[in-house]
């Protein structure tokens, strides 16, 4: 028995036009579930229900909702056109992120409240709109986490309040739905490369970049996740293998988790001034800022 378990099974997966969401959805239609992916950008999205569908999906398998996480009934809105397409939910992945970078006395109210909103708020009220189906299917709940949530990195406060909180609700969440053959789970996601990153990420303005290059010493695994990584423990949590498991948050980091975060002398080294500028990926650059912020001495992130 593997991921074969997921053929017929109906899975949503928010912040699916790109990154770890977008390659989930297609790595997961070779087993020839049904799946619902959800992004702002409607065009994003129909490039990715044709690569679903050609990755084994097929016609009529893959449904695009477009749809703003930050909003009620944008949320309303996913449950209710998920069921109608397919019947039914047995996965319901939080995949979606807002990330910013500010200390917290330059942070904005708004951009505070969207973090929030993204991040933890629209996984709450998803989870609830989506409970009687998943009731119905005994289904499971996937929670994209961040290495952010187990450190205190400076000038992303909000970002890690928000996944802190998400793998708590995780938990408690895996209580109350635990009678009802309902289980949630949470994948604490290290540096990871995605698809529209450069091999470098803009961290300081136009003054300081972090490179990718070498990254042993503070993983002991070294380099970084690839998304290929976290959407396996992503189909994992979402097939019958995982039937014995909920309340769980699973590094999937390299095992950064377990290095002391107080290592400069490695961080120094990563740290160069660069002039061209990366493409910036919120969930691949929670290490960068931990190892920053955290760990150089002086080398404080300033929003740009």
């Amino acid at each position: 028995m593997g991921l074969e378990t997921l053929a017929n099974k109906v899975i949503l997966i928010t912040g699916a036009s790109t990154g770890i969401g977008g390659y989930t959805a297609k790595f997961l239609s070779k087993f020839k579930p049904k799946v619902a992916i959800v992004a702002r950008s409607t065009e994003k999205l129909k490039e990715v229900q044709k690569q679903c569908e050609e990755a084994g999906a097929g016609k009529g398998n893959v449904l695009p909702i477009t749809a703003d996480m930050a909003k009620q009934e944008d949320l309303s809105k996913v449950i209710d056109e998920t069921v109608k397409a397919f019947g039914q939910i047995d996965t319901l992945v939080n995949n979606a992120a807002a990330f910013a970078i500010n200390d917290i006395e330059t942070t904005k109210p708004e951009t505070f409240n969207r973090i929030i909103a993204v991040n933890l708020r629209a996984p709450f009220f998803l989870s609830q709109l989506a409970m009687p189906h998943l009731k119905k299917t005994k289904g499971s709940i996937v929670n994209i986490s961040s290495v952010a949530a187990h450190r205190a990195v400076v000038d992303v406060a909000a970002y890690c309040i928000s996944k802190a909180a998400l793998e708590h609700f995780t938990r408690v969440l895996a209580l109350e739905i635990a009678s009802a053959g309902v289980r949630a789970n949470a994948i604490v996601v290290g540096g990871t490369m995605t698809d529209t990153q450069s091999e470098s990420l803009q961290l300081l303005g136009n003054e300081v970049m972090y490179e990718l290059s070498d990254l042993k010493k503070i993983q002991p695994l070294g380099g970084t996740c690839s998304m290929e990584d976290v959407a396996k423990v992503i189909g994992f949590l979402s097939s019958d293998l995982s039937c014995a498991m909920t309340g769980t948050s699973i590094p999937v980091d390299r095992g950064s988790l377990v290095v002391p975060p107080a290592q400069p002398e490695a961080v120094s080294e990563q740290l160069s001034a660069m002039k061209n500028m990366g493409d910036f990926n919120p969930v691949a650059t929670q290490l960068r800022l931990e190892q920053i912020g955290s760990m150089a001495k002086g080398a404080k992130p300033r929003a740009p």
